[in-house]
């Protein structure tokens, strides 16, 4: 009778291939899922689709992104932090959102700032606000935008003025998420603009923010 052995523990046999799959998945998930499927060339299992399985990594990452993008619920077992812990981190997020907004032209458009912090911090802060959790990738996603993100991380990270930078001789620089679009044609006549300029102020470009949080 072939036996199938997990190689992550001593003296751990199974009776059948599949009963070795989900042992693989159901104890060692997600840590080792790349070592796993590299060493012993087993399928790999999506957790939310229990009859689901893939040859690789690729095809399962692919498979999430169609069917469960819009799964959002953390991973079970974070340690929960207290909230001063939580308080502290947002203090952090706000000065670093602040640090980066430069007073100089050339930086001005989209800016991206990458801050080393705990699976718990993030949870802790945006846990509420998850747009989506890519389990296999272990990332978490959460997007703000339109005029209603101002106030939603206002409340998040407990600062009015969360985004918007103060320079010496009344000088500003801010994070800006809502934005009118330019007109249409810069050579109509000053009446054409005047008989559009509130239809063109009702229409309205959004930008986005983005918190991403990955397991390295």
């Amino acid at each position: 009778m072939v036996n199938f052995t997990c190689t992550l523990c001593e003296h751990k046999t199974f009776k059948n291939e599949r009963g070795l799959n989900c042992h693989t998945m159901r104890i060692h998930f997600p840590k080792n899922v790349p070592s796993i499927s590299a060493a012993t060339n087993i399928r790999v299992f999506c957790m939310l689709c229990p009859c689901k399985s893939f040859k690789n990594k690729r095809g399962l990452i692919r498979h999430e992104r169609v069917v469960h993008s819009s799964y959002n619920i953390p991973r079970a077992g974070v340690v929960t932090l207290p909230q001063e812990a939580i308080d502290e981190f947002k203090q952090t997020l706000v000065y670093m959102i602040q640090r980066q907004l430069s007073n100089n032209s050339s930086s001005a458009g989209s800016q991206c700032i990458t801050i080393p912090c705990m699976e718990s911090q993030f949870i802790g802060v945006f846990g509420k606000h998850i747009t989506r959790h890519a389990f296999t990738r272990q990332t978490y996603e959460c997007v703000f935008t339109g005029r209603n993100a101002y106030d939603t991380l206002c409340h998040i990270l407990g600062d009015k003025n969360w985004r918007i930078r103060h320079y010496i001789k009344g000088q500003q620089t801010a994070v800006i998420l809502v934005t009118p679009t330019s007109y249409e044609s810069e050579t109509r006549s000053l009446t054409e603009d005047q008989d559009n300029f509130d239809g063109q102020q009702q229409r309205q470009r959004k930008n986005t923010m983005k918190f991403e949080f990955s397991i390295r």
